[in-house]
């Protein structure tokens, strides 16, 4: 009986520390797709009018990102047309567990 009562505790926890990451994780990669999206679609914007979406998409997806940890560089290609390439980072706490949290760190860049 004990045994099972353990082990039913341990699985919660387990299921519990997955869900929390893995809520992260999806929310990083939604983060990266509309991030990629706006830089291929962002040619005739100015850098201020990007940052703006950044941190727009930032607390759509749920992203504690820092205005000051995105970096926005115009490029100009012959026959493709102007786009910005943009860089950001951010760390996410997630509580794995009671009294236990681990840090993630997310580094993205588009080209």
């Amino acid at each position: 009986m004990i045994k099972r009562i353990i082990s039913l505790v341990l699985v919660a926890l387990f299921m519990n520390a997955g869900i929390r990451i893995g809520l992260v994780f999806f929310h990083d990669q939604q983060f990266k797709d509309a991030i990629r999206e706006l830089a291929l679609f962002s040619g005739t914007k100015t850098e201020d009018v990007v940052r703006s979406q950044v941190m727009q998409i930032a607390q759509d997806n749920q992203i504690p990102l820092d205005a000051d940890f995105v970096e926005i560089h115009r490029t100009s290609i012959p026959g493709m047309g102007d786009h910005s390439a943009i860089k950001v980072s951010y760390a996410v706490m997630v509580q794995v567990a009671p009294g236990y949290a681990r840090r993630f760190e997310f580094d993205y860049a588009t080209q």
